[in-house]
């Protein structure tokens, strides 16, 4: 970029230049002067010493004027510049002062000398010296000291000036004009002089102006490449530049990071061979070269995935974009490379995720279509066989309507046992399965779940047994409730799926040297299971054949239980089967500790347990008078119809207020509570029938079955627990325990 020469600010800096140099010049011109002056003092006193040194008087001499003259005011002349010279160097009054003083020493000269042609020519040496100072100013001053010196010296003194005693006045203009003629040229050459320092400053303006925008445009290229510079550094992409033979030109920190080689190892090196796996080598060259000759390439100006080989030899997946830049012609190629392992990895694990959700989905699709079918059906049976019994009540016989209650209590509950399996599933899936261990018997859960399930083996023809290897331990420590539900699973599947032959349940207990395990195997010869689908058939909603459950029903929850119920029990679920050959479900737990516990040796021997079994709908409750608080009209009817088969006297409220009113006039044995009622809920009807000082029994009624329920229930004062639905065989029990022994008085809550 040129600036114009006429521009205000590069005619300020020429002039600033100019000054500049005349100063130096002036300042220099000085010096040299101050030299000369002193020369020529010493030259005058020298010229006098030896042309005239002594004048005479007769017989006697002195020291001559001239002498003097030159001593003193050669002196005189001096001292004024060197002075100025050395205190004020440069300045316009040093210039005249050195003017005046120069021309001056001619006249010294010239009279010292006895007014010496060749002296005169001291004067156009002195106007030659003062024209290096470049100011005609300087010209004019001396020209003028000059011409009056000479004219008033030439008149007063002619014989000093020109060595004759007389002389014409129009010898002094001669004089004048000869020094001024040699001044023209001298004003003239020093004007070009001047002229030329001009340019000269104005050049030296101009490079400076054009190296200050110069320097600008530098600055701005440096700033610009460095921003550009921290820009590639401080990409999340890999800035790969290859030229046309393949090498590589440039490489940001982000490579550095992603490949595992430094810009210096890499520079120079071909491309193919740092980065690219051995098998994309070749089309990476005909790529290349096809570009090279064509200017096309398949791969340029879009984003693709490919695998890029690292330092340490590893290939990964990469995702880049290749723009080819032309530099004159010379044709570079820029990439834009990203890692994307971790994205890679992130859609492999949310496409396993989706293919995942997508058989979950279909599973529970068929699990609904099965649960559909396996709720309808019984409730079917229950609301069709309860229509019968409405349309023939005044009519049918007493057999026949029997049968038809068998029915609907059948049906009742196995819908209750799929919602059973449901909810355990629920809790499963909540992580909330909970167990509490206790001390029972064994050897009577194994009895109870062959003494149910019997019945159903007989109706299909099979047989069901068991039997224990070696001695009973009299009892265990684990979960009976969970035990006696994960029994009842394996064996009842082994009893739908085996349609000949027989179940066998074979228990035994294997002792460590400081452990115990109660193993139990459930044996049948039923279909069997293939080695494909073992590892399917422990998860929910899962069979081993969907057409088996077209043929044999079921929700397939139950396997999937047992084996949680099982882990739940510090336990393990295993299997092994042959497809028409049947299959042996081992169940092994702990036993807790056996030190001191008897070992039987005869089943029939075996302690029975804290289970309710058929005995209880025989207990007597004569005369026992029961409180019963539930906001359900039907269960306040059931409870209420069985108590009092058993010989109890009823008495029913809806809410827990009147529950505490009534118990506070009147005396109960026991007071069978529901949880969750309005106006007054059974926790707080409990708290406030204790604060009043009702000191009997209180069972809990809840359909809640959560970990938890059963403390709650005992902080707020309960004594008995029994889940919804309620058996009414173990209420009854339960009732009778509670009030059996020596008779006790009635017991009322006092008022308070």
């Amino acid at each position: 970029m040129t600036i114009d020469p006429d521009a205000p600010i590069l005619r300020k800096r020429t002039d600033e230049i100019l000054r500049d140099h005349e100063q130096q010049l002036y300042r220099r011109t000085d010096r040299m002067f101050a030299v000369l002056m002193l020369v020529q003092w010493a030259a005058a006193v020298a010229v006098t010493l030896w042309l005239t040194p002594r004048t005479w008087s007769g017989a006697e001499s002195s020291v001559h004027p001239h002498v003097w003259t030159a001593i003193g005011l050669g002196g005189a002349l001096c001292a004024l510049p060197v002075w100025l010279v050395w205190r004020r160097p440069g300045e316009a009054i040093t210039r005249y002062a050195i003017a005046i003083a120069q021309v001056t020493f001619s006249t010294l000269l010239i009279d010292v000398t006895g007014g010496r042609i060749e002296t005169h020519f001291h004067v156009f040496g002195s106007m030659a010296f003062l024209a290096v100072y470049r100011d005609w100013r300087v010209f004019v001053l001396a020209t003028a000291v000059v011409s009056v010196d000479h004219f008033v010296s030439g008149w007063l003194w002619p014989e000093a000036m020109f060595g004759v005693a007389t002389a014409s006045p129009w010898r002094s203009v001669e004089h004048a004009a000869w020094v001024i003629f040699e001044n023209v040229f001298l004003i003239f050459a020093i004007r070009q002089s001047v002229g030329d320092m001009r340019d000269r400053s104005r050049q030296i303006a101009q490079v400076e102006a054009n190296h200050a925008d110069f320097k600008d445009y530098s600055d701005q290229l440096s700033r610009s490449f460095q921003k550009e510079r921290a820009i590639i550094d401080g990409a999340l992409d890999a800035l790969v530049e290859m030229d046309h033979r393949g090498l590589i030109i440039g490489w940001n920190q982000q490579a550095e990071r992603t490949f595992g080689w430094s810009a210096e190892e890499v520079l120079g090196q071909m491309l193919a061979e740092v980065i690219i796996p051995e098998q994309y080598r070749q089309a990476h060259a005909m790529g290349l070269r096809k570009y090279c000759e064509t200017g096309h390439g398949p791969v340029l100006r879009q984003r693709l995935e490919l695998e890029a080989l690292h330092r340490d030899g590893h290939s990964f997946p990469i995702e880049f974009a290749i723009t080819p830049v032309h530099q004159g012609d010379e044709k570079t190629f820029c990439a834009f490379v990203r890692d994307i392992t971790e994205r890679t990895r992130h859609e492999q694990e949310l496409r396993r995720a989706i293919e995942r959700a997508e058989a979950a989905s279909r599973i529970k699709s068929e699990f609904l279509a099965n649960m559909s079918h396996e709720i309808r059906t019984p409730l079917n049976g229950i609301l069709g066989f309860t229509e019968l019994l409405i349309r023939d009540a005044d009519r049918g016989d007493e057999r026949e309507r029997r049968d038809y209650v068998e029915t609907i209590r059948t049906s009742g509950q196995h819908l209750l046992a799929l919602i059973n399996d449901v909810l355990d599933l629920s809790k499963i899936e909540a992580g909330q399965l909970q167990v509490e261990c206790t001390r029972f018997s064994p050897h009577q859960i194994i009895a109870e779940v062959a003494s149910v399930l019997r019945v159903r083996a007989n109706e299909k023809g099979i047989l069901l047994d068991y039997r224990w290897d070696g001695l009973i331990p009299e009892t265990i420590e684990s979960d009976p409730y969970r035990l006696r539900q994960l029994l009842m699973n394996l064996v009842g599947n082994a009893v739908k799926f085996t349609e000949q032959g027989s179940v066998m349940i074979v228990a035994s207990v294997a002792t460590g040297q400081d452990t115990a395990e109660l193993v139990l195997e459930v044996r049948d010869t039923g279909i069997g299971i293939s080695a494909e689908q073992i590892d399917g058939i422990f998860k929910p909603f899962v069979q081993a054949d969907s057409s088996v459950t077209r043929k044999f029903g079921g929700t397939g929850l139950g396997l999937a239980i047992s084996k949680n119920i099982a882990e739940a029990l510090s336990g393990k679920l295993t299997v092994r089967s042959e497809p028409g050959r049947g299959s042996i479900f081992v169940v092994a737990i702990p036993a807790g500790d056996l030190r001191g516990v008897p070992m039987l040796d005869v089943p029939s021997t075996a302690r029975t347990g804290d289970y309710v079994d058929s005995r209880s709908s025989h207990a007597d409750l004569q005369g026992v008078r029961v409180l019963l608080a539930d906001d359900g009209e039907t269960n306040r009817k059931l409870i209420q119809l069985f108590l009092a088969r058993h010989g109890a006297e009823v008495l029913s409220v809806e809410n827990g207020d009147l529950a505490c009113r009534v118990a506070a006039t009147q005396a109960f044995d026991v007071v069978l509570m529901d949880m969750q009622m309005p106006v007054l809920d059974g926790y707080a009807a409990a708290r406030v029938l204790r604060t009043q000082g009702f000191a009997g029994p209180i069972i809990a009624l809840t359909a809640h079955a959560m970990k938890g329920d059963r403390e709650k229930c005992e902080q707020a004062g309960c004594s008995g627990y029994l889940s919804k639905p309620v058996d009414v065989d173990k209420l009854v029990q339960l009732v009778h325990a509670a009030t059996s022994g020596a008779k006790r008085p009635k017991r009322r809550a006092s008022r308070t």
